[in-house]
C-alpha cells in the first residue's frame, strides 16, 4: 500500500537515438534471428523495448497515448515488448513484472513477447469502467489482429486508445491528484471553516484521494493526514487485509491437501507471518476503540502502524503469489478438477436435509434467539451450492474456448473451490451448535447446585463493612442468575450456563475477599473451565458468522473477534499458573465475542438493506450469496458495486470488478487480466 512515488519516463531524443544504435549492435553480435529471453523486470520506463521492435516513431506515438490517456482517465499505462518470456507462463512474467514494477491499482501493464508470439494484457484490479470483460475484448478485437500482423507499434497505440475510450464511460478520478513535487495536495484545507456536513464532505474526499494514491504516499505523508482520515482509512485497510489473509489462508489448505506440507512450507510461513501482523494491527484498533483515550500524537502514531503493518502483511503474502500460482496452476487438469468439484457438489448436497432437519430441532427446543447466529445457514449454504454449480457449468464451458482464451477457467475453479469450502462451513456450524448446546445442558444442573451453596455461604459470612455491599451485589447477581436458569435453563441453556458461570466467578471473588476460606484447587480448576468453555464456544459462533459472510463485515465486528480470540488463548495459557486471572481473561473473551457478533449481525442487516435490484444481484441469488461471503472481491463495504451489472457468460464471475479471492495480499487478490497468443 505504501510505495515509491511513480517513475518518470526517459524522453530525450538522445535516449532514443542511443537506445537504436545498442539494438542495432547487439542484433550485429548476437547474429539476426538469436532470441533474447528476457526475465521479469522493474520498468523505469513506461516503454521497454527490448526486442527492437519500435521505431523512434512508434515510441513517441505511444508516448504520446499513454500521456493522454493519463490526463484523461489518471490510468497509468506500461508497454514492454520482449523477445521471449523467459520460460515463464505469460501471467506468471506479467505478474512478477508488475510486483518488481510496484505497479499500482490504476495502472495496466502490456506484455509480449514478440518471438513466443504470446501476450498478457493486466490490471492488478477493475479501474472505475474498465472491467475483465471489457479488457478481453480489447485483446480480441484490437491487440490480437495487429499483433499477428506484427504491427508493434500499432498495436500498442491502438490498445491504450481502446482503454481510454472503455474507462471514458466512467472515468471519475476524484478531486486530489499528485502534485509535481510527489506530494498529496489535499483540497478543502480550509475546512474546519465550513459547516459539519462540509467537514465531512472533505473528509470523504480526502479518504477518496488516499485510495486512489495510497502507492506513491511515504510514511511521513501518511502521518501528516487528519486524524479523522486516518481513522476512517485504517478501518479498510484492516478489513481488506483480514480479508486477503483469511483468503490466502483457505487456498493454501487446498494447496496443502494436494501438494503436502512440505511444498507448501514457504506459503504457510507467510500467512502465518500476515496472521501476526494483522493480530498486532487489530490489537493497536482495539487500544484505540477502547474507554482509555489517546493523546493526538499516540493516536496518529498508531494509526500509521496500523496502515503500514497491514501493507506488510500484504507484502508478504504478495511475494509468494507468482510462486504459489505456479504451484497451483489450475489449468493442468482442469477438467479433472471441474468433476471433482461437481462430486463434492453432490456429497455436500446430501448434507442439507440433515443439516436443516437438525436447525428446526434446535429452534424448536430452544427458540430462535439463542441460535441467531445460524438461522440463515441452511439458505446461504443452498446460494453457495448454486453458484458452485453454475461457476463449474462455466468452467466447462471455458475449456473448449480456444488455447489461450482458457484463463476463465480459473476463475471458475475458484469461485466454486471457495462456495463448496463456505457451504461446508455452513453446515458444520449447525452440526457443532448442538455439542455446544449440550454441554451447556450437561453442566447446568452442577453449576446450579454450586451457585446455590454459595449463596447459602454468603449468608452466614460476617464481612468487613467495606465489603458488605460488594458482597450483596454479587449475590443479588447470583441469584437473577439463577433464577434465569429455573426459567429458561430448558429452552436456553448457553444463556443460562453464560450467566451463572459469571455470577460464580463474581461471588468467588467477593468471598475470597472477604477471607471466607481458601477455595480448594479442583473447585477453581472447574470454574475456569466453565468460564473458558463458554468463551470458546460464544468466539466461535462470532467467528462462523464473520467468516462465512466476510463481505460484508466492517472493522469493528472483526477487532473484536480478534479481541475475543486473543483474551481466550491467554486464558487457557494462565490457567494452570494463574487461575484467577485466567478466569477474568475468559470473562473478557466472552464479553468480546458477544460485541463481534452483535456488530457483524448489524452490519449484514446493514449490507442487506443497502443491496438495490439495480445496482447487482437481488439479494438472494447465488451471485449475492457470493459477495456477501466474500468469495468474489467487490467493494460493498464502500457502499457501491463497482460494474453495476452482475456479469455472465463463460467465465463470467470473473469479470465486473468481481474477481473470486485468490493467494496474495488485498491489491493482488481478485486480480484481472487476458492474455493468449497471437
Amino acid at each position: 500500500m505504501i510505495s515509491a512515488c511513480r517513475r518518470r519516463r526517459l524522453r530525450t531524443p538522445m535516449f532514443l537515438v542511443v537506445t537504436a544504435l545498442l539494438a542495432l549492435i547487439v542484433a550485429a553480435i548476437g547474429g539476426v534471428g538469436t532470441a533474447r529471453a528476457q526475465a521479469p523486470m522493474r520498468m523505469a520506463d513506461q516503454i521497454v523495448d527490448t526486442a527492437g521492435v519500435f521505431s523512434p516513431a512508434d515510441h513517441d506515438r505511444i508516448s504520446t497515448a499513454i500521456d493522454d490517456l493519463y490526463d484523461n482517465q489518471r490510468i497509468q499505462m506500461w508497454v514492454v515488448y520482449v523477445d521471449s518470456f523467459d520460460g515463464l507462463s505469460r501471467e506468471a512474467w506479467a505478474r512478477q513484472t508488475e510486483d518488481l514494477s510496484e505497479l499500482g491499482d490504476r495502472d495496466v501493464l502490456l506484455a509480449v513477447a514478440t518471438r513466443d508470439r504470446s501476450y498478457q494484457l493486466t490490471s492488478t484490479t477493475a479501474i472505475d469502467g474498465l472491467t475483465a470483460a471489457e479488457l478481453n475484448q480489447i485483446a480480441t478485437d484490437t491487440l490480437q489482429p495487429a499483433l499477428k500482423k506484427q504491427q508493434w507499434g500499432a498495436s500498442a497505440v491502438d490498445t491504450i486508445a481502446a482503454i481510454d475510450g472503455a474507462a471514458a464511460n466512467d472515468s471519475s478520478t476524484g478531486a486530489i491528484v499528485i502534485g509535481a513535487a510527489g506530494g498529496l495536495a489535499l483540497l478543502g484545507g480550509g475546512a474546519f471553516l465550513y459547516t459539519r456536513r462540509r467537514k465531512r464532505k472533505v473528509a470523504a474526499e480526502r479518504l477518496d484521494a488516499l485510495r486512489e494514491h495510497s502507492d506513491s504516499l511515504t510514511v511521513d505523508q501518511l502521518a501528516e493526514q487528519p486524524l479523522d482520515v486516518l481513522h476512517a482509512w485504517s478501518r479498510e485497510v484492516l478489513t481488506d487485509t483480514d480479508n486477503a489473509v483469511t483468503t490466502s489462508a483457505d487456498e493454501l489448505t487446498l494447496a496443502i491437501g494436494e501438494f503436502g506440507e512440505r511444498d507448501a512450507a514457504p506459503f504457510t510461513a507467510a500467512v502465518q507471518a500476515a496472521q501476526q501482523a494483522l493480530a498486532s494491527s487489530f490489537a493497536l484498533r482495539q487500544r484505540l476503540d477502547d474507554d482509555i483515550p489517546e493523546t493526538p500524537d499516540e493516536q496518529r502514531s498508531m494509526l500509521v502502524q496500523i496502515i503500514t503493518s497491514c501493507s506488510d502483511a500484504d507484502a508478504l503474502l504478495d511475494e509468494q503469489v507468482a510462486s504459489f500460482d505456479a504451484l497451483r496452476n489450475l489449468l493442468i487438469n482442469a477438467a479433472d478438477r471441474l468433476d471433482e468439484l461437481t462430486r463434492r457438489v453432490v456429497a455436500t448436497s446430501a448434507r442439507l436435509p440433515q443439516s436443516e432437519q437438525s436447525l428446526a430441532e434446535l429452534t424448536e427446543r430452544h427458540g430462535g434467539t439463542v441460535i441467531s447466529s445460524i438461522t440463515g445457514n441452511i439458505t446461504l449454504a443452498r446460494q453457495q451450492l448454486q453458484f458452485a454449480e453454475d461457476s463449474i457449468d462455466q468452467g466447462r464451458e471455458a475449456i473448449t474456448l480456444p488455447a489461450g482464451k482458457q484463463g476463465p477457467v480459473v476463475a471458475d475453479i475458484r469461485s466454486a473451490e471457495a462456495a463448496l469450502d463456505t457451504a461446508n462451513k455452513l453446515l458444520d456450524a449447525i452440526d457443532s451448535a448442538e455439542e455446544t448446546i449440550g454441554r451447556a445442558r450437561d453442566g447446568l444442573s452442577a453449576l446450579v447446585a454450586e451457585v446455590r451453596a454459595e449463596v447459602a455461604e454468603a449468608a452466614e459470612v460476617t464481612a468487613a463493612a467495606d465489603s458488605r455491599d460488594e458482597l450483596a451485589a454479587a449475590v443479588a447477581k447470583a441469584e437473577a442468575a439463577l433464577s434465569v436458569a429455573e426459567t429458561d435453563g430448558a429452552t436456553d441453556p448457553l444463556r443460562a450456563f453464560a450467566g451463572l458461570v459469571d455470577a460464580d466467578a463474581e461471588l468467588d471473588r467477593v468471598l475470597a475477599a472477604a477471607s471466607v476460606a481458601a477455595r480448594e484447587q479442583s473447585r477453581q480448576a472447574q470454574l475456569v473451565t466453565n468460564a473458558l468453555e463458554t468463551a470458546e464456544a460464544k468466539t466461535q459462533a462470532a467467528a462462523d458468522f464473520i467468516e462465512t459472510r466476510r463481505g460484508a463485515i466492517g472493522s469493528v465486528a472483526r477487532t473484536r473477534l480478534s479481541r475475543a480470540q486473543q483474551l481466550g488463548s491467554e486464558a487457557v495459557a494462565l490457567a494452570e499458573s494463574s487461575p484467577a486471572q485466567a478466569l477474568e481473561k475468559a470473562r473478557q473473551a466472552s464479553r468480546s465475542a458477544d460485541e463481534a457478533l452483535m456488530a457483524a449481525q448489524t452490519d449484514v442487516v446493514s449490507w442487506q438493506d443497502r443491496q438495490q435490484p439495480a445496482a447487482g444481484p437481488r439479494p438472494g441469488s447465488s451471485g449475492a450469496g457470493a459477495v456477501l461471503t466474500g468469495i468474489l472481491v467487490d467493494s460493498v463495504l464502500r457502499g457501491s458495486m463497482r460494474s453495476g451489472s452482475w456479469p455472465s457468460g463463460p467465465g463470467g464471475y470473473s469479470a465486473g470488478g468481481r474477481s473470486p479471492g485468490s493467494f496474495g495480499g488485498s491489491s493482488s487478490s481478485g486480480r484481472i487480466g487476458t492474455g493468449g497468443r497471437f
